[in-house]
């Protein structure tokens, strides 16, 4: 409808300024604190420069995104898409919210034109669990954090989980073009972009009649996913979420016509679900392949890396984010582990 999207999982409907309330049917309750909705686009002072020295968190509220216009742009079989429309000032927001069949999670499709300065815009998610934990995704590997507000780097997805009615819960936002988050007890703010002089650096002041460059301004475009779930994250599949989001599938139509080769086929597999191939390229000296691959979850796990693409396949165990990196030659023989100079 023009204020809302459901499926089997979910029930999404949209406020008048543009926030969103999100219904989990298979745990019968909502996502967001009552009363409050989520991807609400605040706006916050940001007097700070291109750097925020000495800035630890952003914390006073000047403004948000309102006045919502809704469109539906699809509803069929497959998904359905509602575009909402906010503004703030001279910035104006286009966020697609795609809600698929099936699916337990919503996409964010979002064109920003943002033209603000000396502030930072961020998206809130108030998420509704007691003693709160954050974890941020960290280069092969993950970060629990406080919840103190401060800003803290990520990188393509961070997870609130905790408590509700004595059972772990949690939310997830996957993004595919933004690094910065904070956390103030339930509320998860994912951080969109500031207006801040470009190369600016304290202690240096702003003349008030000087003419600047200021960072961010214009359009931008990027993807979120929410993902809320029952249990661990770990058990959600949050890092395949973020593989999915940010690394589809190439899809190339040739054509229909005859053939000999099967109607389904892999390049290279791999049996555990909290394993993760990160790199596959030549080695740097030889023709030999190396296969760089990591454990994901915390967790020790056995896995078989199957090497379709030279019919071949290696089977080891992992240690809890462990980093293995293995050399494969071409032409046959041992598959062998090697550092990461690959030696």
């Amino acid at each position: 409808t023009e204020r809302g999207l459901e499926n089997e999982h979910l029930r999404v409907t949209f406020a008048g300024d543009g926030t969103l309330s999100m219904e989990d049917k298979d745990v019968g309750g909502g996502v967001f604190r009552g009363g409050t909705g989520g991807a609400h686009a605040v706006v916050l002072d940001d007097p700070s420069d291109t750097w925020s020295h000495n800035v630890r968190a952003y914390t006073k509220e000047v403004g948000a995104f309102g006045s919502a216009r809704f469109r539906v742009l699809e509803n069929g079989p497959l998904r359905a898409t509602l575009r909402v429309r906010t503004s703030y000032g001279a910035s104006s927001l286009q966020t697609d919210w795609m809600l698929y069949a099936g699916a337990r999670t919503l996409e964010a499709r979002v064109t920003l034109d943002w033209h603000e300065h000396l502030k930072i815009l961020k998206f809130s998610f108030p998420v509704d669990v007691q003693n709160p934990r954050p974890t941020y995704e960290i280069a092969y590997g993950f970060k629990v954090r406080k919840t103190e507000g401060d800003e803290d780097a990520g990188q393509r997805w961070i997870d609130l989980a905790g408590d509700r009615a004595g059972k772990p819960y949690g939310l997830a936002i996957i993004n595919d073009a933004k690094y910065g988050y904070s956390v103030q007890d339930n509320d998860l703010r994912v951080s969109i972009a500031r207006g801040a002089v470009y190369a600016q650096h304290d202690p240096h002041k702003l003349e008030p009649d000087g003419e600047y460059l200021w960072q961010d301004q214009g359009e931008q475009t990027f993807r979120l996913l929410l993902a809320p779930h029952a249990g661990a994250w770990q058990d959600a599949g949050i890092v395949h979420l973020a593989e999915e989001l940010t690394a589809p599938a190439a899809v190339l139509y040739q054509g229909i016509h005859p053939g000999q080769r099967p109607p389904a086929a892999s390049f290279l597999s791999v049996d555990a679900p909290n394993v993760v191939v990160s790199v596959v390229k030549k080695a740097e000296d030889g023709d030999d392949l190396i296969i760089r691959c990591y454990e994901t979850a915390g967790r020790e796990a056995k896995t078989t890396l199957n090497l379709g693409l030279v019919n071949r396949h290696w089977t080891g165990a992992f240690r809890p984010l462990e980093i293995k990196t293995l050399r494969v030659p071409r032409s046959g023989g041992e598959i062998r582990e090697v550092n990461a100079l690959e030696h």
